[in-house]
């Protein structure tokens, strides 16, 4: 039977260091030639700041008040439209038009989860892009970022103008359902001849209505958002850098010719 120790394992490795070298100088060259077919890549981030105010939804009734702080998943009932809006169609078209008026290359196929992500923690969400210029790295990530920031603000000025409707909707409403035609029109602060009058007067408002909620996206207005921070210029590729790429080969080398020298030289009895 025989008998495997660290120790000799140690020592029969370091009788055949130079098997071990020659692989580490093969491998790194290996590493090397593979850096030449593949550019490399950089990465920027921006910092996006995205808060819920939980006393607005009390004040609206939407919440109860012995229910907060709300768990993260009745947060993300008002949350998930702003995510969803980073990987909407619309701000998407809007990216690659400007950055195209901004001399970048960039088609709707580029457009993926592997180049465009958005990393969630808490209030503070991460815009990363990823691409094989630097500079062009950097301008995507603050183009992606201001274009879901303007389509954020725009949902949501849709939404205030649902909720105005809708009360504007239901007061009328009130008034000719508990009072007599004349007495109603002085309670809504209208003046219509005609119950027909009234009733195209509200279906109006209800078709408005349906433009705006649909216009809102399901932003709520409790919702805030402020642009934390811009994206740096990467100084150093995230992926396949040339040095990074050597060091790899090196360390694969490495492992290679240990696991070939126990392989080759079983322990004796």
């Amino acid at each position: 039977m025989n008998d495997l120790s660290p120790l000799d394992m140690l020592e029969r490795t370091l009788r055949h260091w130079w098997l071990l070298a020659v692989l580490m100088v093969l491998g790194g060259a290996v590493g090397w030639t593979l850096s030449l077919f593949r550019h490399p890549v950089y990465e920027a981030t921006a910092v996006y700041q995205v808060s819920l105010d939980e006393q607005q939804l009390v004040a609206r009734g939407l919440v109860a008040a012995d229910k907060l702080p709300l768990q993260f998943e009745d947060q993300n009932i008002y949350l998930s439209p702003v995510a969803d809006l980073f990987d909407d169609s619309t701000v998407r078209a809007k990216l690659v038009a400007d950055a195209r008026s901004n001399n970048i290359q960039l088609q709707e196929s580029d457009f993926n989860t592997v180049n465009f992500y958005l990393d969630r923690r808490g209030n503070q969400w991460f815009v990363t892009v990823r691409s094989a210029d630097p500079v062009t790295t950097a301008r995507l990530a603050d183009l992606w970022l201001v274009n879901v920031d303007a389509a954020l603000r725009e949902a949501q000025t849709h939404t205030y103008q649902f909720l105005s409707l809708q009360l504007q909707h239901d007061s009328v409403q009130k008034c000719f359902a508990a009072m007599d035609f004349k007495q109603a029109n002085q309670c809504a602060g209208v003046s219509f001849a005609t119950p027909v009058d009234l009733g195209a007067y509200l279906k109006s408002l209800e078709t408005n209505m349906t433009f705006e909620q649909q216009a809102g996206r399901g932003i709520d207005p409790a919702l805030m958002f402020v642009i934390v921070s811009q994206a740096n210029l990467p100084s150093h590729p995230a992926l396949y850098s040339i040095s990074l790429m050597i060091v790899a080969g090196s360390l694969i080398g490495l492992l290679a010719g240990i696991i070939l020298v126990q392989v080759l030289q079983p322990v004796k009895v």
